[in-house]
């Protein structure tokens, strides 16, 4: 067996997408030749919680959790934890109305904590990972970003100890869309950009989620770059059943983070104009939206009576019941961010309609990487974002086969997307690459 030190600042009990990857890639690498080391922090300041998530950590596994310090510590202790939920998870970032307070927590967030809040981790995690390579004949590392600094960590012990390295980016780095928002200066994004470039060149391997953040980290200089899409545990979903082929409304659900960068006005408006003109359609109609939505777009929602009587907002769902919810609804919908660069986004929400079978419906630009997946697997409809009457059409459509009694569950060919046959592709990356020593 060789042994492979994944660096992630998200591990259970984190919720969210952020840990999905790497919990369930690290279940099966053993299948596949190779032990994972897990090193995490053993402290983190993450607010989303999913308990469920720590009986899917393999027993096998070894953890080794190191003691991390982080600036929100700072700011929770000058205010008396009174901004405590202000100062993560971007939620600052989407009121219209800031604080001093939270602008300048904004502004020092974008210029000064580069790449990341979570940099004073960096030079300590070096240190103390020296020792644990060498005892424990590590001979690969694989880092996981965001939060990008722990590529810095991979960095440091490719200099340090030679060893074999593979930097994974789930999201952008200097192309990130949310640095605008961050007030990021041109300084600042320069800091970024020779960050991100000693991390692509010196990295035996890049390892992304789509083909579109493929080129583009290829068109940055990265010299090997691999797409391990993201995907779904078999275990997560099979077995599920769902008390009837047909629900018993018709359901839209949205599950996951909703900002305001998905706030689609166009999708609101065409479903107040169904519920106006339809009156069956109005009759059973449920809007479903689960996990972090914007209080933006909820104060919206409570203005608007026609729409606000239909929603029901659940703040959060554990991954063991974001499949029962998705199983029983009669449409999914995915929501790319409303920028220039969301085409190479593939969120994991999609991944996890898919294995479930319902109709998804897409918002997005045109010729999208999630589109190509959605048209090739035939799995429901792909609409641009401000495309009110092709919305409408789509939800006419799932609503007639609803009332028709004709929405099953389609099973879909999800290899591309399995985390066990991804395990076995991860393996071979690392064989070729510690094979060439």
């Amino acid at each position: 067996m060789g042994k492979v030190l994944i660096v992630t600042y998200y591990w259970p009990p984190s919720a969210g997408v952020g840990v999905q990857r790497w919990l369930k890639l690290s279940k099966y690498l053993s299948e596949n030749g190779w032990d994972p080391v897990i090193f995490t922090p053993e402290n983190p300041d993450f607010s989303v919680k999913d308990k469920t998530l720590e009986k899917q950590i393999s027993p096998e596994i070894e953890v080794i959790r190191f003691p991390i310090w982080e600036p929100f510590q700072f700011f929770h202790a000058l205010t008396g934890g009174k901004n405590k939920n202000s100062v993560k998870q971007g939620v600052v970032l989407e009121k219209t109305k800031q604080s001093l307070f939270e602008k300048a927590s904004v502004w020092i967030r974008g210029n000064f904590l580069l790449p990341d809040p979570r940099v004073f981790w960096v030079k300590p995690s070096i240190k103390y990972l020296l020792d644990i390579v060498d005892k424990n004949q590590i001979d690969a590392v694989i880092t996981t970003g965001p939060p990008h600094s722990m590529h810095l960590i991979g960095l440091g012990l490719k200099k340090t100890k030679g060893l074999k390295w593979l930097a994974d980016f789930r999201d952008p780095w200097s192309e990130w869309d949310l640095l605008p928002k961050l007030k990021t200066t041109t300084l600042a994004h320069s800091i970024h950009r020779k960050l991100e470039q000693k991390v692509l060149k010196k990295a035996d391997c890049i390892l992304t989620v789509g083909p579109r953040l493929a080129e583009g980290f290829t068109a940055l200089g990265a010299k090997k770059v691999e797409v391990l899409y993201n995907g779904v545990d078999p275990e997560d979903y099979e077995g599920l059943t769902v008390s009837k082929p047909t629900p018993t409304k018709f359901i839209i659900s949205h599950i996951g983070l909703m900002n305001d960068t998905r706030n689609p006005s166009a999708l609101w408006k065409a479903l107040r104009e169904l519920i106006e003109e339809n009156e069956v359609f109005a009759d059973n109609f449920q809007l479903n939206l689960a996990g972090i939505v914007s209080e933006n777009i909820l104060d919206d929602f409570k203005k608007d009576p026609l729409l606000s009587e239909k929603l029901v907002y659940t703040p959060y769902l554990s991954h063991e019941d974001v499949f029962k919810e998705a199983a029983n609804s009669s449409l999914l919908m995915v929501i790319l961010n409303n920028t220039d660069n969301a085409r190479w986004i593939l969120p994991m929400k999609m991944y996890e309609y898919l294995s479930v079978g319902r109709p998804i419906l897409l918002l997005g630009p045109e010729k999208s990487d999630a589109e190509g997946i959605i048209e090739s697997l035939k799995a429901g409809f792909s609409v641009r974002f401000d495309d009110k009457d092709s919305l409408k059409r789509a939800i006419e459509i799932t609503f007639q086969d609803y009332i028709n009694g004709n929405i099953e569950r389609k099973a879909h060919d999800m290899a591309a997307f399995d985390r066990k046959s991804q395990a076995k592709r991860l393996a071979a990356f690392l064989d070729e690459l510690v094979l060439e020593k």
